[in-house]
């Protein structure tokens, strides 16, 4: 085996394939002309190498593309949201086509969008943390893509549950809302999805980078105490006073329980996925 076919293979285990590893070989086959082969360094050593560099840099890239598809995404889903109203106002899950799909749509739209949004902003201030390493740990740039790639999943099932409910309720919602909402929902989908590839194929590559993953008190910009289920409460309680605030009399203190469970059980489910908690 020559020097080219030791690193290609090398190439391959540590997840770098296709046109990329094509360049990287074309690269190496034009500088192996210039020098002596055996100065050119071990086949493995160099492939490792390329693998953590560019884990790092593709996840860093794959989260700030996720932020701002999921930043054009969420513009349409508030507007949709915003617009209801007007449409015809907020029908009622049983004058769905298909009830349990009306259902279920309707609670994804409550549930998703918030979980998108938490999880993208905490994608993005590991990825701003990180934009500036050569190399990160391995263990940190999984979590980065573990944040990102779950802030899209919920971001694309907003959409589509966004899609899903005015279709659903056309019977209820004027034809100009469903004209609009629909197909703009399940256009800026695809942004999403594309950013989920290129975020699944940042994680094929092997870093080898030691070094812990950290939590989310590593990536905040302000110092604060490392009591994970203490924040925790105190991010429920200051969004369930402004639930209270923002809603009716009628509507406060349910809308307030709820947003309050949603985020205690979330942070219960996803903590440690998430790097929240240990």
């Amino acid at each position: 085996m020559n020097y080219l076919d030791a690193l290609g293979a090398e190439l391959g285990r540590v997840g770098i394939t296709g046109r990329l590893r094509a360049r990287i070989l074309a690269e190496t086959a034009d500088h192996l002309t210039e020098g002596d082969v055996d100065r050119f360094g071990d086949p493995r050593e160099i492939a490792q190498r390329f693998a953590d560099e560019l884990a790092t840099a593709q996840s860093t890239r794959a989260a700030f593309r996720a932020f701002a598809a999921l930043a054009a995404a969420g513009s349409v889903f508030a507007a949709g949201w915003l617009l209801i109203p007007f449409a015809g106002g907020w029908p009622d899950f049983a004058s769905a086509e298909f009830v349990p799909l009306g259902i279920a749509a309707g609670l994804a739209m409550v549930v998703c969008p918030q979980i998108a949004f938490a999880t993208g902003l905490l994608a993005l201030l590991r990825a701003w943390r990180l934009r500036r390493l050569a190399t990160a740990p391995a263990a940190e740039v999984a979590l980065l893509l573990t944040r990102t790639r779950t802030a899209l999943a919920f971001g694309s099932a907003s959409m589509v549950a966004i899609a899903v409910d005015a279709f659903e309720s056309r019977a209820d919602l004027a034809s100009w809302y469903r004209l609009s909402v629909v197909p703009s929902a399940l256009v800026l989908t695809v942004p999403l999805v594309a950013v989920a590839a290129s975020a699944s194929r940042a994680a094929a590559l092997r870093s080898a980078v030691p070094g812990a993953a950290g939590d989310m008190f590593d990536d905040f910009p302000v110092r604060l105490p490392r009591r994970p289920w203490l924040v925790c409460l105190a991010l429920a309680a200051g969004v369930a006073f402004v639930a209270l605030g923002v809603a009716g009399s009628d509507e406060g203190p349910r809308n307030a329980v709820a947003e309050a469970v949603l985020i205690v059980g979330c942070f219960a489910a996803l903590g440690r996925r998430l790097g929240l908690r240990p």
